[in-house]
């Protein structure tokens, strides 16, 4: 068994938990084990309507020239979204192109797109393929067109945007929030990095060893990419694709791709720009003994006069084993990600079946979940009145009350944990937030969700409380009177629970 080891980063006196969801845990979460993301998910804040769109989008061949290539035709789902069994994509009319679908997934962490990083934000990212003349070869004028004609689109938009008016910067942010929801962190790797009852063998660990001092200077951290560009010593098998130099025409750059992420690789075959490779060992088998000694190599493949990065057979075979635990499984078979599922039944899930049946018997965590109790009510009263400072410091506050916490029984830890963590993230942009009112607002619906499952799942109250929720504003609410309205208008029915002593 492993020892675990907590790491709290402190700042001003408040400890830092782990970073959790964004938009609410339905649409997307930032897994305890995973960095920050560097998507700018405030000028494209994520929507059920808005993801929904964004899929349909991802599935709809209307956006190639003749109505026959998708976004999901090259990236499908089955394959860790690259298109399985094809060396190069295919694009109109069967042309190919000159490269290997790269999968996505854990877009929200990337801040450079494709093979030779052509692409800096997310919310160009389809402008390439759309326009490329072997992919879809159509305009983006003639794609708005087609939409706004279509019987459905229009509507899809207003439910997501607000407005019918389908325009580029709408129709581009719609697919960004469906890829942002391409999160894969669910492999047996993270289960154990994430102390979730899963333990590796003792060659699993022997190949995770090895994987650090062999590959981790190019495929780090958990993401398992460092992003960079780099010449891995590939013969030119053509001519016609020169890497990073074709985007930015530094000699330097020729034939450097991107470091790709090693999650997934049982899926993800053909491997490399071109495909070339079928197999894991083949893969390995030029990294140990075929890389070739070209212009710009980089040095990590160039040391003490060898070539490439020694591996005996067995450390090889033992590597290969590591790197089965980052396959995800789920992530595959996930129906949310599928073609033709319905998102929204999937995400309304009852909060109600996330509840639990524990009890608090310290009696100074019970008076310190309670305390969170007040701090809540004192943030909803400050947003009530529109006052995103005053909120603001109450947020600090409730942070500073859930560092504090810290519950023992072994039963209870594990999920007491879970959404101690989300409350502090809730709080934390609460708390950043003070400058505005409506983004506050948007985080206090989550704040309120996980207080309550928190609160009632242990029984841990007080006084009595109602939890309030209202289908068509899509906004929850604890409060301590039983007809609080909160800043909800045209509210039809609201349903409300009542949690006594």
């Amino acid at each position: 068994m492993r020892k675990e080891t907590k790491i709290f980063l402190l700042l001003s006196g408040v400890a830092f938990l782990s970073f959790k969801s964004i938009t609410g845990p339905e649409l997307f979460s930032v897994p305890t084990n995973f960095p920050r993301p560097t998507y700018h998910f405030d000028s494209n804040p994520l929507s059920r309507a808005g993801v929904e769109l964004g899929k349909t989008l991802f599935y709809d061949s209307i956006i190639s020239s003749d109505n026959t290539v998708s976004c999901g035709s090259c990236h499908q789902q089955s394959a860790g979204f690259t298109q399985h069994g094809h060396v190069l994509s295919h694009g109109v009319n069967d042309q190919l192109t000159k490269r290997n679908s790269m999968p996505l997934f854990n877009l929200a962490w990337s801040g450079s797109f494709g093979w030779d990083g052509g692409v800096h934000d997310l919310d160009f990212f389809a402008v390439s393929p759309i326009t490329n003349p072997v992919e879809m070869n159509e305009s983006l004028a003639n794609v708005l067109e087609k939409l706004r004609s279509s019987p459905q689109y229009p509507a899809l938009f207003k439910s997501a945007f607000g407005t019918e008016e389908i325009n580029t910067e709408r129709f581009l942010k719609a697919l960004s929030q469906f890829m942002l929801t391409m999160v894969s962190a669910n492999s047996r790797y993270d289960h154990y990095m994430r102390y979730e009852g899963i333990e590796f063998t003792k060659t699993e660990l022997e190949g995770m060893e090895l994987f650090k001092k062999k590959c981790a200077s190019c495929h780090s951290g958990e993401l398992f990419t460092d992003f960079s560009f780099r010449n891995n010593g590939l013969t030119h098998l053509t001519e016609n694709d020169f890497g990073q130099f074709e985007v930015n025409q530094n000699e330097n750059d020729k034939f450097k791709f991107k470091v790709p992420s090693l999650r997934n690789l049982s899926y993800t075959a053909p491997y490399m720009h071109d495909g070339r490779f079928t197999t894991l060992e083949e893969v390995l088998e030029h990294y140990d003994s075929k890389v070739e000694k070209t212009d710009f190599l980089d040095k990590a493949l160039n040391k003490d006069g060898r070539l490439g990065i020694a591996l005996t057979p067995d450390e090889k075979q033992k590597i290969m084993v590591f790197l089965k635990t980052l396959d995800d499984e789920d992530f595959v078979k996930n129906p949310i990600f599928s073609e033709g599922s319905l998102l929204n039944p999937i995400l309304a899930k009852n909060i109600n079946d996330d509840l639990m049946n524990f009890k608090i018997t310290d009696k100074t965590q019970r008076e310190l979940l309670n305390q969170c109790v007040e701090s809540y009510l004192k943030i909803k009263s400050a947003i009530q009145a529109n006052k995103s400072k005053v909120a603001g410091n109450e947020a600090k506050k409730l942070m500073k009350v859930l560092a504090k916490m810290n519950i023992q029984e072994v039963s209870q830890k594990e999920f007491f944990r879970k959404y101690q963590d989300k409350l502090f993230f809730d709080a934390e942009h609460i708390f950043e937030g003070e400058q505005s009112t409506d983004h506050q607002l948007d985080h206090f619906k989550d704040l309120s969700d996980h207080l309550y499952i928190l609160i009632a799942s242990f029984k841990a109250y007080e006084q009595t409380l109602y939890f309030n929720q209202c289908q068509e504003s899509a906004m929850d609410w604890l409060s301590d009177i039983p007809t609080d309205l909160f800043v909800v208008k045209n509210c039809k029915e609201i349903q409300t629970k009542i949690l006594t002593k």
